[in-house]
This record gives structure tokens, C-alpha cells and sequence, in this order.
């Protein structure tokens, strides 16, 4: 049996959960939990949908500055620009791994707004810079700063609140969020390139990054006052909601998650679980054919419209894909399935790659950008995946989704290199890479949905096993393999 330092007696039953926890909560149970969510939901979701639109638009209005003067004023030729792109992601990856294993440890309401203030301070100064070397330099800084909260910080504080048929439907609210701030970037860009080039003696692409970096300071202070901690800590609960909620994510998960592990040990137990890696690579396919989204301005450009209608014609494929996503998370939710909502949308997005390779045509063009977006339809179920499969204790689980999250944008180093503007309008190549990496990410899905089955039918053996033989549906063969992948031994696996 594999070693590893999480002891057999941390895998706690729950009838064994503290009585007062359990018998705390006078009336009706479920009308409880359903005033508990609500309470959470209305602190939570509307701050962490803001966040992640400052978030986006402070990552992506690159994109909206390169339709304006922004390559010309610095003097940028070649794959300079591709490179500005790629190396964000250098320092976004190297962040993520270290800064969740410290936020499972610290306060989010503390440390997410002291980090927002940081990335809004450097996008802001993005305007200031004169040169190549500079905007290499500030970028970095940029993804530097901006990893702590990514998707990896904000889905882990998710699975600190919410069970495994809640979250995938907020995620996909949360990446809602990001393609609204698509949509909404487009918008507001369009507004900035249009109405304020050459006030105070400055092109538009800069006062693009002075507003909208700017505008990210005041809501960090909001967000500090607003923002819950986690279960045991938010003091805003009262001490029953407190318990509550620490009772509905140890009954998901089967046990409570009593075994606080150091962050080494976290570290120790994601790597050496298999399905870390099968997710790692799932969601680095996903990202490498979402990589289009860096170039989408441009790619709409193609159609042959001036910057304004450009800019215009980029929200409404955005819009879709924040309908698409949260669609088939709520239904991946509501089935308990994951396998075929990953599946389907990279099926889809992949008949808009071969549209958009094959033809100048158009309407048919502009159609196809709406069915390339459903590539986001699988962001939420995929990062919901992550946490029914690595679920205990809280040290791996925030391991896995910095691993998941960081490992996967190293997509966007190699991906911001296939959209060279030789390639257009129909950049064929990128178009085919899309698909490779969409027909990679369904392998990979079917792959862990095998796995984790097997996994299933390996504890209902035996368990089955130390019922016959040891009269107990929880003897030493089923707790013994719960103890090798960290999970109860009533615990299954989500397909």
C-alpha cells in the first residue's frame, strides 16, 4: 500500500461528529441550511463576481489597447506583442501552488483585497510604461499579483462553503462573470478608445489601464468588510450557522475534515494521487484551445468592421457563453454527473474552429465565434471535478486547484505563439491545435471517468468483502484503500 501521513483514525464517521454539532439547530433542518446558503450566497457570490470582472478586465484589456495606438507607441514589431501575452502567465503560474497553500492558512477576507490592491496598483501603472522592456516587466508583475485570488484561490475558497452538488453551478457563475467582463470590456473599451484619445495629452489605451485599474482600490476596501472566512472562522455567523456549516461539508464529504495537515503534507498527498495529474492535463487541453480569447478582438477584427464595431461585435459570444456555462453546471449539479457536460461543449466549439478555419464567409464566421466560446461550457464542471475527487483533507484539496489552475495556463505561454497575425483571417493552424487540444480534453474526461469508477467499484468490493467476512459494511479492507486515497470509506466518487 502506498505510504502517506494521513492516519487511518482522521477519517472520522459521522456519527462520531461532536453531538452538539449535530443537535444544534432547533426547527426544521433543511429551512435551516436553506437560510445558511442564502446568507453565504449574498455576502459571497455578487463580491466574488466583481472581483473576478476587475480580475479579467485587468488581465485582458491588452487586447482592447492593441486595437488602438498601444503597438505603434511602443514600438512593437514581430511577436513582441505575443510575448507581452505570454509572459503575464510566467509569473500568474509560479504564484498559484505557494499562495493557496498560505490562503488555507490566513484570513481570505484580509488577504484577497490586500492582494487586489496590489494588481490594480500595477495595471495602472501599465500606462506609464514607454517600452518593450517595460510592459515585459510590468506583466509579469501583473500575473505575479493576480494568482492569488485566479480560479484556484476562489474555487478553494468555494469548497470550503459549498457541497459537491452546489458548486459547479457557482463556479459557472463565477466564470459567468469573467465572460460578462468580456462582454462589458468590449463595451467599455469601446467607450474609452473612442471618447478619450488624446485627453490630458494621452492616447486611449492608456487611460484604459489608469480607469480600469484604478477602479479595482475601492472595491478591495468593500470586499475586506463583505467577504466570509471560512466556516469555523467567519464571525459573522452565529455559532449555529458556524456548526452548520461545518456539518454540511463533512456530511459531503463523509467525515470531517478534523485532519489540519501541514501545507508539506497537502503538497505531498495531491502529487501522489493519479487523478491530480488527469485533471492537471484535462483542464491544460481546455485552456490551450480557450487561448483564442487572448486574440478574440482581433479575431472578430477579421470580419473586416472599424474599431468600434469590432469592439461591439465582441460582447454578444461572451454573453452566450456566460448563458452556456451556467446552464450545463446547474444540470451537471442537478444530475451529479460530470462526464458528459465536459464532453459535449468541446464537441461543439470544435464544429466553430473547423467553421472558422474553412471560410471567409461572414455571417458564418460570426457564428462561429458564439459556438467557439462554448469551450468555457466545461470550465465549471471540470473545477467542480477537482474537488469531489481530491476532497479531503483541505491542505490537498487547495494543492490540487493551485496545481490544477497554474499548471493549466502554462497553455497560455505556448498558446499566445498560434495566433501569429501572418495566419489571418482564418488562422487554419491555430484553428486545428484548437481542435487537437478540445479532442485531448475529452480523452482525458473519458480517461478519469473510467478511474474514478473503478475506484468505486474497488470500495463497494470491499466493503462488500468485510461484510461477508467481518460482519461490518466498514472493516479493515474498505478503510484501508479510503486511507491510500484519503476519503471515508463510504465516500464515491463522482462521475
Amino acid at each position: 500500500m502506498a505510504e502517506n501521513s494521513m492516519k487511518v483514525q482522521d477519517v472520522i464517521h459521522l456519527d462520531k461528529i461532536d453531538d452538539d454539532i449535530e443537535h444544534a439547530f432547533v426547527g426544521d433542518r433543511i429551512a435551516e441550511e436553506k437560510k445558511l446558503l442564502k446568507k453565504i450566497d449574498m455576502r459571497m457570490m455578487p463580491m466574488m463576481m466583481l472581483i473576478y470582472v476587475l480580475n479579467y478586465l485587468d488581465r485582458n484589456n491588452i487586447a482592447v489597447a492593441r486595437l488602438g495606438s498601444f503597438e505603434t507607441d511602443l514600438g512593437l514589431h514581430g511577436t513582441q506583442y505575443n510575448t507581452i501575452i505570454s509572459i503575464f502567465f510566467v509569473g500568474y503560474i509560479l504564484t498559484q501552488v505557494p499562495t493557496n497553500m498560505v490562503l488555507d492558512k490566513v484570513k481570505p477576507s484580509i488577504f484577497l483585497p490586500l492582494i487586489m490592491c496590489c494588481w490594480g496598483v500595477v495595471s495602472a501603472c501599465s500606462a506609464a510604461v514607454q517600452n518593450y522592456q517595460g510592459m515585459i516587466l510590468l506583466r509579469f508583475c501583473l500575473g505575479f499579483v493576480e494568482a492569488p485570488f485566479s480560479v484556484a484561490g476562489s474555487l478553494f475558497l468555494f469548497s470550503s462553503w459549498y457541497t459537491k452538488k452546489e458548486l459547479a453551478k457557482r463556479i459557472s457563475i463565477l466564470y459567468a462573470a469573467g465572460q460578462m467582463a468580456g462582454a462589458f470590456g468590449g463595451l467599455l473599451g469601446s467607450a474609452i478608445m473612442g471618447e478619450m484619445d488624446g485627453k490630458a495629452g494621452l492616447p486611449a489605451w492608456r487611460w484604459l489601464f489608469i480607469i480600469e485599474g484604478t477602479a479595482t482600490i475601492p472595491i478591495a476596501f468593500a470586499a475586506a468588510f463583505i467577504l466570509p472566512d471560512y466556516p469555523d472562522t467567519t464571525k459573522w455567523l452565529t455559532e449555529q450557522e458556524r456548526r452548520l456549516a461545518i456539518l454540511r461539508i463533512a456530511e459531503d464529504a463523509n467525515e470531517q475534515d478534523v485532519h489540519k495537515s501541514s501545507s508539506r503534507e497537502g503538497l505531498k498527498l495531491a502529487f501522489t494521487d493519479p487523478s491530480l495529474y488527469i485533471l492537471w492535463f484535462m483542464q491544460l487541453s481546455l485552456n490551450t484551445a480557450a487561448a483564442f480569447t487572448n486574440f478574440f478582438p482581433t479575431i472578430v477584427k477579421t470580419l473586416g468592421y472599424n474599431k468600434t464595431q469590432t469592439l461591439l461585435l465582441s460582447a454578444p459570444p461572451y454573453v452566450f457563453a456566460a448563458i452556456l456555462g451556467i446552464t450545463n453546471s446547474w444540470h451537471s449539479d442537478k444530475t451529479r454527473e460530470r462526464w458528459l457536460h465536459v464532453v459535449w461543449p468541446q464537441i461543439f466549439c470544435s464544429v466553430g474552429f473547423i467553421i472558422s478555419a474553412v471560410t471567409l464567409n461572414v455571417a458564418a464566421r460570426y457564428t462561429a465565434t458564439f459556438m467557439m466560446m462554448s469551450v468555457y461550457g466545461s470550465f465549471g464542471c471540470i473545477l467542480s471535478w477537482v474537488s469531489s475527487t481530491l476532497p479531503r483533507p483541505s491542505s490537498k484539496r487547495a494543492v490540487a486547484y493551485a496545481v490544477v489552475n497554474a499548471g493549466s495556463n502554462l497553455a497560455s505561454i505556448y498558446a499566445s505563439y498560434i495566433y501569429p497575425a501572418s495566419q489571418g483571417p482564418r488562422y487554419w493552424q491555430a484553428n486545428v491545435v484548437n481542435v487537437a487540444f478540445s479532442a485531448a480534453c475529452i480523452a482525458l474526461a473519458t480517461l478519469l471517468r473510467i478511474y474514478l469508477g473503478w475506484r468505486n467499484r474497488k470500495l463497494e468490493h470491499a466493503s462488500d468483502e468485510d461484510d461477508r467476512i467481518d460482519g461490518t459494511a466498514v472493516g479493515t479492507r474498505v478503510t484501508a484503500l479510503a486511507h491510500r486515497w484519503q476519503c471515508h470509506p463510504d465516500y464515491r466518487y463522482t462521475l
